[in-house]
């Protein structure tokens, strides 16, 4: 068999995604998902989109990720690419394709000033944050055989809300924070100015960038809880659908228990809202001993990977 390796054409879409079903089996998409996040993100470049052949049937893809945009607050990362996604057709692996794509996705990278690849923490469109070791093992022991190190573990969390309940406890720790003159409640768009300024102050990038979308979108959004002192935010939760998060604590603010205070009133508005279940896509370290705290368990774990070109 010749298999035949190329860049991007506008009609692949239609062959990638039932390709990337098959291989992607815990991070389906779809093709209205695949050009939000993919072809219309502002860093998606046709030279870094890796496509095999065998004749005219799609058979594997890639994506390399540098930044051609700056982020806000963090700016254009040079020296950091990404390499997003990959896979394979199972009746084709183990015959170099694999190794072929990743090949040409660092090339790419490497033309364009990058000095070191992550798999894959990218934002603001990442398709998961790092491999998933136990649903992609395959793809885990490809890239340690390529040359990747395991940079950081990262894990998806969840529970279900049908049987979530505040504490007695909880209520009088939230109304503790409120005597001290620190409330949570629902964004209102008088907070506008507050929020990101909150945000620009302390968590630049990623969250800052969501949150203003978000009120771009609607001035008036019910998913976003603050916790507020004063006129002054200094937490921050989004929720969409039953997916939790990003959730920030102003760094001053830390070890008083308003993160607490925060997730919960957080969970609970979500149950109100007709939610079933609450996950996030990743966190780790403290984060995650805090989550397990608040009832979640690991639904799965993942390594960001690294290596230098």
């Amino acid at each position: 068999m010749v298999y035949h390796f190329r860049t991007y054409h506008g009609d692949d879409e239609e062959q990638i995604v039932p390709l990337w079903n098959l291989c992607m089996v815990r991070d389906p998409t779809t093709q209205e998902k695949f050009r939000q996040k993919i072809l219309l993100d502002e860093n998606f470049d046709p030279l870094g989109s890796f496509i095999a052949e065998l004749g005219k049937r799609i058979i594997g893809f890639s994506l390399a990720i540098r930044r051609r945009y700056p982020l806000y607050g963090i700016g254009l990362e040079e020296e950091t690419g990404w390499i997003t996604v990959l896979f394979v057709h199972p009746d084709h692996r183990r015959k170099g394709v694999g190794t072929e794509l990743l090949t040409r996705a660092e090339a790419f990278l490497q033309r364009n000033g990058v000095k070191q690849v992550l798999i894959s923490p990218y934002t603001p469109n990442y398709i998961i944050p790092g491999v998933d070791i136990d649903a992609y093992a395959d793809g885990h022991q490809f890239f340690q055989t390529s040359g990747y190190k395991r940079m950081q573990k990262v894990y998806s969390m969840g529970r279900s809300l049908l049987d979530f309940y505040p504490s007695e406890e909880l209520n009088e720790r939230c109304k503790k924070l409120k005597a001290q003159g620190i409330s949570i409640t629902l964004f209102e768009s008088r907070y506008t100015v507050a929020l990101l300024e909150f945000l620009r102050r302390d968590y630049p990038g990623d969250l800052f960038r969501l949150a203003l979308q978000r009120l771009r979108s609607s001035s008036e959004c019910d998913e976003i809880l603050l916790a507020v002192k004063e006129d002054e935010v200094i937490g921050f939760s989004h929720f969409e659908g039953e997916h939790f998060g990003p959730f920030a604590i102003a760094p001053s603010f830390g070890g008083r228990g308003i993160g607490t205070c925060l997730y919960y009133h957080t969970a609970l508005h979500m149950k109100e809202k007709g939610r079933r279940n609450l996950w996030l896509a990743w966190t780790t370290g403290h984060a995650k001993d805090f989550y397990h705290k608040m009832g979640l368990r690991v639904l799965r774990r993942h390594e960001i990977m690294k290596k230098v070109l």
